[in-house]
């Protein structure tokens, strides 16, 4: 039997060398271009952890009878609670953003067109999960258009299957 080696368990090989900084490669360095980067990351990382609740969610609430004393549903207030706590740690997560100034900022931003972060399609695909209707979106002609068509499939499958809201609805419509 081998040892697991935390290295190879969280494979930091490939996660610490996916920072590859744009304005080093034209010989125009940003120093603040790494903590962006290592922001922007960490989000994604935390969207595929939310994702991976609310659908863990959505599985039980999905069950035809779920009693209010099962420990199921204790399963889904500890996974919601969770996904509240990991929300609350993203909208604090701007104030180490915050420590760039726009100047900084602007030492790399042209490098970077048209990336944008509203090309984060785990994001998009969240707000459908947990509830945000297509018909409810802002610039709905826009809003997928920067996407990759296998981005874009994802998207629509998440707004096709029931959200969060919906299930939780659906539950408390069966409840006595």
């Amino acid at each position: 039997m081998t040892h697991m080696h935390y290295n190879d368990y969280l494979q930091l090989d490939k996660i610490l060398s996916a920072q590859e900084l744009e304005s080093d490669k034209r010989g125009q360095h940003a120093h603040d271009e790494m903590l962006f980067i290592n922001i922007h990351q960490a989000y994604e990382l935390w969207f595929k952890q939310l994702l991976y609740e609310v659908d863990s969610v959505a599985g039980i609430m999905q069950k035809p009878s779920l009693n209010d004393n099962s420990p199921e549903l204790q399963t889904v207030v500890h996974r919601l609670s969770r996904t509240v706590t990991i929300l609350k740690l993203l909208v604090h997560q701007v104030v180490v953003m915050e420590t760039m100034t726009p100047m900084d900022f602007l030492d790399f931003r042209d490098i970077l067109r048209p990336a944008s972060g509203f090309q984060s399609w785990q994001f998009k695909a969240l707000e459908a999960r947990l509830g945000l209707k297509f018909q409810q979106r802002h610039g709905q002609e826009y809003y997928i258009s920067q996407l990759r068509p296998e981005q874009v499939n994802i998207i629509k499958k998440a707004e096709s299957e029931k959200s969060l809201v919906e299930l939780v609805n659906a539950w408390l419509e069966r409840m006595p």
